[in-house]
C-alpha cells in the first residue's frame, strides 16, 4: 500500500513538473515574441519543397548577423540550446528559407531564431506546413449529403485501438475519432491510467485525450487516420467527442489552457495526416451544449468543463499562431435539459424556468439558439483562412420520446428547421437509438412519420402540423 502511495505521489510530481516546464517554455516564447512583433508561414510549394516566409518591423540585432530555422516537435514551444538549424539566413527584416520536404515534416514546425547573447532566441512563432493537402494522392469528390442524416447509417464512431486497419465500413461518410484508452500509445501521458489517481479534482473518464505529446504517440495516431482518409469513405472527420468536457476526453487536470493545447497539437497532428491524404476531408472540433456559463474556479463544474466560447477562443488562437487551418465545429444540440423534448413549455419540467434562462440567456446551446454559435464564428479572428465562415455540423442530437409521441414529433421538426434556416449549418445528424430513461430517442407514429418527410415533398405537410402543435405561424417565435 505504502509503494502504491508512493507511485501516485511520484505521477502526480512528475506531471506538475512537465507542466511547469512546459509553461515555462510557453512563456519565454512569448517574452521574445511580444519583442519581435511578426507574421510568418510555412507552407509546400510542391512535394519535395517548403517554403518559410516571415515579416519583423526591422532587423533583429543578432550575434552573427544571420538568422536560422529550426525544427520543433508538435510538443515544443522553445529551442533548446543544443539544437541545430536546418537552415541559415543573413539576418533582414523579411527573411525567406527553403528547405526540403519530408515525410517527418509534416508534423514537425519551423522556428525562426537568432543568436542573442550566444543563446537560441526565437522571434517568431513556430509554424507547421499550413496547406497538407498538397500532398493528397487518395482524393475524392464529396457526396452529395441531404441536410438531414443518422447515426449508425451515415455515422460511425471509429475507436482508434479497435482499428488498427485504419479501414472502417465504406458505408460512412462521417466518423468521429474516439480514443478508449486502451492502446497507451495512442493515448496522452497525462491521460494514461497511472495518472488517474493523482488527479487533484477528479472526473470519471470515459474517453481519452489523443497523445501528441511523444514521438511514438505522433507516429502512431498519424499513422492510423492517414491510412484511414486514405482508404476508406469518410469524408467527415470528427475528432474527439465533446472535448470541452474532461470526462469525454480525458486528462488530468492541471489548467485549461494545457488541456486545449495538448488537444490542438493532436488535432493538427490529426489534420495534417487526414489532409494529406485526402484534400477534399473535412477535420471537425467536436462541443457540448455548455455555451457561456463561465463557472469560477471555486465551483466544481470548474474542472469538468470550459465553455465552448471559451474552447473555441483558445484552440483557435493556438491553431492561427502556428499556421492557420480549415478546421470546422461539430456540435451537439441537444434540448435543454435533453430529457425533456417539449422546448417551448418547459412549465412541467423539474426547474424548468432555470432551464429556459439557461438558453435565452445564451449559456446553453441548443438548436433554438444556434445563431449564437453562427454568429461567434462570423467574427474576423474566427474566419477560415480563406476568410469564410467555418463548416458546421450538428453531429448528435437525440430528441426524447418522454413527453409523448406528439411532443417528440414537433421537437424533431423543430430541430430540422433549426438546421434549415441557418445558412452555415451543413448537416444535422440524429441519433435515434438511445433507449436510456426519460432519453428514448427511438421513434414510433407521427415521429417516424415527420423523420421520414424530412427532406422530401412531404416535408411541408409536416412542418406545419409541427408549427400548429406547438401553438407558433413562424418558427422565429421559437428559434433563433
Amino acid at each position: 500500500m505504502r509503494e502504491r502511495k508512493q507511485r501516485k505521489h511520484v505521477y502526480g510530481l512528475l506531471f506538475v513538473l512537465l507542466v511547469l516546464a512546459a509553461g515555462i517554455q510557453v512563456s519565454a516564447a512569448r517574452k521574445v515574441n511580444e519583442g519581435y512583433a511578426t507574421s510568418a508561414q510555412s507552407v509546400l510549394t510542391d512535394r519535395a519543397t517548403i517554403s518559410y516566409t516571415a515579416v519583423l518591423p526591422g532587423v533583429p540585432a543578432c550575434d552573427d548577423g544571420a538568422m536560422y530555422l529550426f525544427e520543433l516537435q508538435p510538443y515544443e514551444y522553445a529551442i533548446a540550446p543544443e539544437a541545430v538549424p536546418v537552415a541559415s539566413v543573413p539576418a533582414t527584416a523579411a527573411p525567406a528559407f527553403t528547405v526540403p520536404y519530408n515525410n517527418a515534416r509534416l508534423y514537425t514546425k519551423l522556428a525562426l531564431a537568432i543568436k542573442s547573447g550566444g543563446q537560441n532566441v526565437m522571434i517568431a512563432n513556430p509554424q507547421y506546413i499550413a496547406n497538407p493537402e498538397l500532398l493528397a494522392t487518395h482524393t475524392k469528390a464529396r457526396q452529395n449529403r441531404p441536410l438531414r442524416s443518422e447515426q449508425g447509417k451515415n455515422f460511425s464512431n471509429y475507436y482508434l485501438s479497435n482499428n488498427l486497419n485504419g479501414i472502417i465500413s465504406g458505408r460512412y461518410t462521417t466518423v468521429q475519432v474516439m480514443n478508449q484508452g486502451g492502446n497507451q500509445t495512442l493515448t496522452n501521458p497525462y491521460s494514461r491510467a497511472a495518472m488517474v489517481p493523482a488527479d487533484p479534482h477528479p472526473v470519471v473518464p470515459q474517453y481519452y485525450m489523443l497523445n501528441a505529446a511523444e514521438p511514438a504517440g505522433i507516429t502512431a495516431l498519424a499513422g492510423e487516420l492517414s491510412r484511414c482518409a486514405a482508404d476508406s469513405s469518410a469524408e467527415n472527420f470528427i475528432i474527439g467527442n465533446e472535448v470541452n468536457v474532461r470526462t469525454w476526453n480525458y486528462m488530468i487536470w492541471s489548467d485549461w489552457g494545457n488541456y486545449i493545447r495538448e488537444y490542438a497539437q493532436a488535432f493538427r497532428v490529426a489534420y495534417n495526416a487526414i489532409k494529406s491524404q485526402n484534400a477534399n476531408a473535412r477535420v471537425f472540433v467536436c462541443l457540448d451544449q455548455n455555451w457561456d456559463r463561465n463557472r469560477p474556479a471555486s465551483h466544481h463544474e470548474y474542472y469538468e468543463y470550459i465553455d465552448g466560447k471559451d474552447f473555441l477562443s483558445q484552440f483557435n488562437a493556438m491553431i492561427a499562431r502556428e499556421g492557420n487551418i480549415d478546421w470546422g465545429v461539430a456540435q451537439h444540440p441537444y434540448p435543454v435539459p435533453l430529457t425533456y423534448a417539449k422546448f417551448w413549455d418547459l412549465s412541467g419540467c423539474p426547474d424548468g424556468s432555470y432551464m429556459a434562462a439557461q438558453v435565452s440567456s445564451g449559456k446553453m446551446l441548443t438548436f433554438q439558439n444556434l445563431s449564437l454559435l453562427t454568429n461567434f464564428l462570423q467574427t474576423p479572428s474566427m474566419l477560415s483562412p480563406s476568410g469564410s465562415v467555418r463548416h458546421v455540423i450538428l453531429s448528435e442530437i437525440g430528441l426524447t420520446n418522454a413527453q409523448g409521441i406528439e411532443v417528440q414529433a414537433a421537437a424533431l421538426y423543430a430541430s430540422y428547421a433549426a438546421a434549415k434556416r441557418n445558412p452555415y449549418v451543413e448537416e444535422i445528424i440524429y441519433s435515434l437509438a438511445f433507449h436510456e430513461p426519460m432519453l428514448d430517442t427511438r421513434l414510433d407514429g407521427q415521429s417516424r412519420l415527420v423523420f421520414d418527410s424530412l427532406g422530401t415533398a412531404n416535408e411541408a405537410v409536416y412542418e406545419e402540423w409541427a408549427k400548429s402543435f406547438i401553438g407558433i405561424s413562424d418558427w422565429s417565435q421559437v428559434l433563433r
